[in-house]
């Protein structure tokens, strides 16, 4: 037997036989528009990991610039104001004592703020982070706050304590965090927060 097909049936004629043919293709074109865009609305959203693998990682620590471009998102490094050291991005290599994963990412300096955002500036739902301590375990865990940027130009926000033990521990971010057109947080500022280290930002988008 064939492989069967579904098939969309449009009844384009109705009980008035004299219905014009102008009359008939407007009719099938608004159905046709119809369904499209309930074929959109209905498109599910891609997932997306941005695990750093892809970076050169084969130190323990190594430099990766003030930007970072990976699956069509950006991470953004500024340092803070009068910062003498401004190292920029590390790439974390697991071969580091503290890395309990894979290849991960920190902002290289007290304080430095880090920006997510997408290539084209596009909305996105931030889902979760996974985050650690990236000297080890201290005398307590940092405190992150980040802040999201919504579509409408409103802020959203959501803090964490790291656990203060040795490995990642996952974020999941709060729906609040759905359409947002950036997210913001800082590192530690090195004296009550240690610095820390990201990997595996879970996103879903449409584009």
């Amino acid at each position: 037997m064939g492989r069967s097909r579904a098939v969309v049936h449009f009844n384009l004629v109705s009980s008035n036989q004299n219905r014009k043919p102008s009359t008939v293709n407007s009719t099938l074109a608004k159905k046709l528009s119809l369904l499209l865009l309930a074929a959109a609305a209905a498109s599910p959203a891609y997932a997306i990991t941005l695990d750093f693998e892809e970076l050169p990682h084969g130190d323990e620590l190594q430099g990766a610039g003030n930007i970072v471009s990976t699956k069509g998102f950006v991470l953004v490094y500024a340092p803070a104001a009068n910062e003498p050291y401004p190292v920029g991005f590390t790439t974390v290599g697991p071969s580091w004592q503290f890395n309990t994963g894979s290849a991960s990412l920190m902002a290289n300096s007290c304080s430095a703020l880090t920006t997510l955002t997408a290539e084209d500036y596009h909305a996105f739902n931030l889902a979760s982070i996974d985050l650690a301590e990236a000297n080890g375990p201290g005398s307590s865990g940092p405190v992150i706050i980040f802040e999201g940027t919504t579509v409408t130009g409103g802020h959203v926000y959501q803090t964490v304590k790291l656990d203060n033990l040795l490995g990642f521990q996952r974020l999941h971010f709060s729906h609040k965090f759905t359409g947002v057109t950036s997210v913001s947080w800082l590192q530690g500022d090195c004296i009550q927060d240690p610095p820390h280290m990201f990997d595996n930002i879970y996103i879903k988008t449409k584009h």
